[in-house]
């Protein structure tokens, strides 16, 4: 996938210590899902919608958000 600048990011401590779960959020609504599913199945990228993503992920992105960021951050999630 093309790199494109993103305005922030989220790294979810991994699972099971090696499986990624990280999220990519661009000013323009867009949010980029990157993880692995399993050990053989790594490094999956797919945009997803702010409904698609469970409230709990959400708050957790949103209290580690840099304040100058919340507003935008907040707008994307659908918050």
């Amino acid at each position: 996938m093309k790199q494109e600048k993103y305005y922030w990011s989220y790294f979810f401590p991994m699972r099971k210590g090696i499986l990624d779960d990280d999220y990519y959020f661009y000013e323009d609504g867009r949010i980029l899902h990157s993880y692995d599913k399993t050990q053989s199945k790594l490094n999956i990228e797919e945009y997803v919608t702010p409904e698609a993503i469970d409230l709990c992920k959400k708050q957790t992105m949103l209290a580690a958000c840099p304040k100058d960021k919340v507003e935008t951050i907040k707008r994307i999630l659908k918050l």
